[in-house]
């Protein structure tokens, strides 16, 4: 199969939908910043918190649950609730904190925005 480059990859992308939705992007964005400056920090905690740790977080899972490949099934069957219940304890965290972290921003510059 041959390789497509760059370019080529970048004139199939840009269509009709992906321009629409990309002007209509940057305008919401635009005046997002523009009418609460605030919304840039939280974009960016937001944009860190879903690439590293909840990527992170999905490759850790996928190497034990390879790495359970192979092994007696009740050690799979224990690794394996064992990955759920820190999972949901870690996304109920995260969202305890964001919570919290939105209720503090609200309190301290809610008047402002």
């Amino acid at each position: 199969m041959e390789r497509k480059s760059r370019y080529q990859r970048l004139k199939e992308w840009l269509n009709i939908d992906h321009i629409v939705d990309l002007a209509v992007d940057l305008f919401l964005i635009l005046f997002d910043v523009l009418s609460s400056p605030i919304l840039i920090v939280m974009r960016l905690a937001r944009w860190f918190v879903g690439k590293f740790m909840l990527d992170g977080l999905k490759n850790n899972i996928k190497k034990l649950l390879h790495w359970t490949k192979g092994k007696h099934p009740l050690l799979q069957i224990w690794i394996w609730t064992l990955t759920i219940c820190i999972v949901a304890v870690l996304l109920v965290l995260m969202w305890l904190f964001g919570q919290a972290f939105a209720e503090f921003v609200m309190e301290v510059w809610g008047s402002k925005l």
